[in-house]
C-alpha cells in the first residue's frame, strides 16, 4: 500500500506513478470479466484514464475513486494504477424516518455521501411506535392517522407540545429509489413487526392481543402492545401491506424487524395460546419465529428475502433463508446462526449506533472495530457475514445539522471497514484523509464534527456522555 495516495475507503492496491493526468475528460470504460463484482482497476496516465470492471457498479466506484483522488490531491489527478474490490457485499446505512422525518432533499444529500464512500444499501426505517410514514392505497387510514402523534417528549433534546405529523408520498419514495438507483444503492424498507407497532395498532386495535385503543407514542421506549400473532387477521393485514409495498420498493431484501417485542400479553392471549398449541410451539418466543417464517414465506412469493433483528433468535432458530441483523446480542445468537448457515449483517450497538454521542463512540473506536472478531464465530460463520451496517435512530435527532454531525466523519470510518481489507487500514493515515475530506464536505454544505469532537480525551468523553443521558432521561 502506497502511503502518499490516501482516499476513503482505501483501495486494495495502489501503485503510484510519476506525473499527473493532463486529460481528465478522457476516460475509457473497458469490460473485464476477470475483475471482481463491484471491483475495478483504474490506470491513470498523463493522457487519460482507463477503468476496467465486470459490472456497472465497478465502473461507478472507479469514478468515485477518481473524484476522491482529486480531493485528496488538491485538485489534480495523480498518475497511478489502482486495483480494488470490496471486503463486504453488503455495505449499509440506516436512517430512521419514523421518529423524526428526514426531508427528501436531506436524504438525497446523505445518499450522495454514501455513494462517495461506496456504501450500497440504504435501510429505511419507516414505521414504529411513533409514526407510520408511507402513503398507502390499501390502508389510507393508517397513513392519515398513524402518521400523527401528540408532540415530542424525547427527553429534553427533542421536546414539543406541537402535534407532529407527516409521511412520504409514493411519488417521493419513488424519487428516492430512482436517485439511489443512479448511485447503485438499494433501498431496503423496514416495517417493524410484531413489536414497535403502536402507530399501526392506533388505527387497527383489533390486531393487538388486548384489542384496546393504543396511542401513537411521543417518546422513546419498548411497549407491550404488539401485533397479535395468533389472530389470522394480522397475517392477512401484513400480506396486503406487503403486496403494496413490494410494488413500490424493488430491493431484493425487505426488513421485517422483530426486535424489542415483549411477550407479556401473548402469555394470556387466547389467540396466541391457540396458535402455539396448534403448531406445537414451545413458547411465546417461538411463536415470533413461527410468525416471521410465515411472513418470510409470503415475501418469497414476491421474490424477496427477509431480514430480521437478532432479538428474534430468543425463540430459537429461523429458516436459513432469513438474514439476521445483529445489533445487541449478549449471547451471540446471530453469530451462532451464521455458524449454522444464516447470512448475517453486523450492526453492533457498540460502536455502530451513530445517534449516540462521540463521547460514547469516538471516531477511533468506530474505525478500529472488527465486526468478525468474536470467539463465537467459526470460520464457516465468518463466511456467512455478508456485511455491515451503521444505523442512526432519530428519537434525539430532529434536524439535518444534528444528523450530519453525528454521521460525519463516523460514516467515513465505517465505510473503510465495509470496503477495505483489514491489512490496508491505518488509523493515522485515515484520520488525515478524513480531515481533508470533511473540509471539502463542509464547503459542499455538510455539517461535520470538529476535530476536537472526533476523539475526545477521557474526561471530555465522560462529560459528553453524562450530558447526553441527562437529556435522555429528562422528563
Amino acid at each position: 500500500m502506497i502511503k502518499m495516495i490516501r482516499i476513503i475507503p482505501q483501495p486494495e492496491k495502489i501503485i503510484e506513478k510519476k506525473g499527473v493526468c493532463q486529460n481528465e475528460e478522457n476516460i475509457s470504460f473497458i469490460a473485464d470479466g476477470s475483475v471482481a463484482s463491484e471491483g475495478y482497476r483504474a490506470v491513470i496516465s498523463p493522457d487519460g484514464v482507463k477503468i476496467y470492471a465486470s459490472d456497472e457498479r465497478g465502473f461507478f466506484y472507479g469514478k468515485m475513486t477518481l473524484e476522491q483522488l482529486k480531493i485528496q490531491s488538491g485538485g489534480t489527478l495523480p498518475c497511478a494504477e489502482i486495483s480494488d474490490r470490496p471486503e463486504y457485499a453488503y455495505r449499509g446505512f440506516m436512517l430512521d424516518s419514523a421518529r423524526h422525518m428526514i426531508s427528501v432533499s436531506e436524504i438525497k444529500k446523505m445518499i450522495d455521501a454514501a455513494a462517495m464512500l461506496k456504501l450500497n444499501k440504504f435501510h429505511w426505517h419507516l414505521s414504529d411506535d411513533q409514526g407510520f410514514r408511507i402513503e398507502l392505497d390499501s390502508f389510507p387510514e393508517l397513513t392519515e392517522k398513524g402518521s400523527v402523534r401528540k408532540g415530542d417528549n424525547f427527553g429534553s433534546m427533542c421536546r414539543s407540545d406541537k402535534e407532529y405529523s407527516g409521511y412520504y408520498t409514493k411519488a417521493e419514495i419513488r424519487e428516492i429509489i430512482a436517485y439511489c438507483r443512479e448511485k447503485f444503492i438499494d433501498v431496503i424498507p423496514e416495517i417493524d413487526m410484531p413489536g414497535h407497532t403502536s402507530a399501526i395498532l392506533h388505527v387497527y386495535p383489533n390486531l393487538s392481543c388486548k384489542k384496546e385503543p393504543v396511542e401513537v407514542k411521543n417518546r422513546q421506549g419498548i411497549y407491550k402492545d404488539n401485533l397479535c400473532m395468533g389472530n389470522p387477521e394480522t397475517l392477512g393485514f401484513i400480506k396486503t401491506l406487503l403486496d403494496e409495498l413490494c410494488e413500490l420498493f424493488d430491493s431484493e431484501y425487505f426488513h421485517i424487524g422483530g426486535d424489542e417485542a415483549p411477550d407479556e400479553y401473548r402469555k394470556t392471549c387466547p389467540d396466541c395460546q391457540k396458535m402455539i398449541k396448534e403448531n406445537n410451539l414451545e413458547s411465546t418466543a417461538a411463536l415470533q419465529c413461527f410468525f416471521a417464517e410465515q411472513v418470510k414465506d409470503y415475501l418469497e412469493t414476491k421474490g424477496r428475502k427477509a431480514i430480521v433483528w437478532n432479538d428474534i433468535l430468543k425463540g430459537g432458530t429461523v429458516d436459513k433463508s432469513i438474514t439476521v441483523q445483529r445489533w445487541m446480542d449478549a449471547k451471540n445468537n446471530a453469530f451462532k446462526a451464521a455458524n449454522s448457515g444464516n447470512k448475517v449483517i453486523v450492526s453492533d450497538f457498540r460502536p455502530y449506533y451513530f445517534d449516540y454521542p462521540y463521547g460514547m463512540y469516538p471516531l477511533k473506536n468506530v474505525y478500529r472495530h472488527n465486526p468478525v472478531r468474536n470467539k463465537a464465530l467459526t470460520p464457516e460463520g465468518v463466511k456467512n457475514i455478508i456485511g455491515v451496517e451503521a444505523p442512526l435512530w432519530t428519537e434525539f435527532v430532529d434536524n439535518p445539522e444534528r444528523l450530519e454531525y453525528l454521521c460525519f466523519p463516523r460514516w467515513l470510518a465505517f465505510a473503510e471497514t465495509a470496503w477495505s481489507a483489514p491489512h490496508n487500514k491505518n488509523y493515522a493515515q485515515f484520520k488525515s484523509a478524513a480531515l481533508t475530506l470533511c473540509d471539502k464536505m463542509k464547503k459542499d454544505g455538510y455539517t461535520c464534527a470538529g476535530k476536537k469532537d472526533m476523539d475526545m480525551p477521557l474526561h471530555k468523553r465522560l462529560s459528553d456522555v453524562i450530558k447526553f443521558f441527562r437529556a435522555f432521561l429528562s422528563k
